[in-house]
């Protein structure tokens, strides 16, 4: 199945938005689908990429907005709106990923990032840095939209990735090349496509 998806320019006045046609994937189909891809396009990779975070305060909306860049011409990829919570007395975390092209903020449950991230310092700064946890991320080279285990739709576009996060569980989710190549760090090879 095939879908068109629009990426809204974020410079209108120089060139308009970008329509894009993506093979859709359903969450069960996924494993299969990567199994068809060589291992040249796969690599072992980790999150090394510091982020800022704060306590987030019940009910502040926080505005996630991934930007893509796509022949120097850069596209909204994917924006939402969620509210901090607060879960077993303690609020969200709120992070800004600062390492990333899109320098986004988004909101951590305290539980994960309690275990996803440890504090350490740059140029003086307080920052939180991931703790190391591999993942397979296996790059495309077709623009793509798998739905992932909790019904949300993520796009994929050709030089980006497909986190693998428990391929038992169908639990993946895609990883735009600028915020790979910005973020993470590749522990086996791999070949890029270009």
């Amino acid at each position: 199945m095939k879908e068109k998806v629009i990426l809204k320019s974020l410079h209108p006045e120089l060139y308009p938005d970008l329509v894009i046609e993506c093979r859709v994937i359903p969450n069960s189909e996924i494993g299969a689908y990567l199994s068809t891809i060589s291992d040249e396009h796969k690599c072992v990779a980790y999150k090394t990429g510091v982020v800022t975070a704060r306590e987030g305060i019940e009910g502040e909306e926080i505005h996630t907005r991934l930007v893509t860049i796509i022949d120097g011409k850069e596209y909204l990829l994917q924006e939402e709106s969620n509210k901090v919570a607060v879960r077993n007395g303690q609020p969200d975390i709120v992070v800004t990923n600062i390492s990333s092209t899109s320098n986004e903020q988004y909101i951590v449950k305290r539980a994960k990032f309690d275990t996803t991230y440890e504090i350490g310092e740059e140029q003086g700064k307080i920052v939180y840095v991931p703790t190391y946890d591999p993942r397979v991320l296996t790059q495309v080279d077709e623009d793509v939209m798998i739905e992932t285990t909790w019904g949300a739709k993520a796009l994929c576009l050709r030089g980006s990735y497909i986190v693998t996060y428990n391929a038992e569980a169908n639990d993946y989710n895609t990883l735009e090349q600028g915020a790979f190549n910005s973020t993470y760090t590749v522990q086996s090879s791999k070949k890029k496509i270009k």
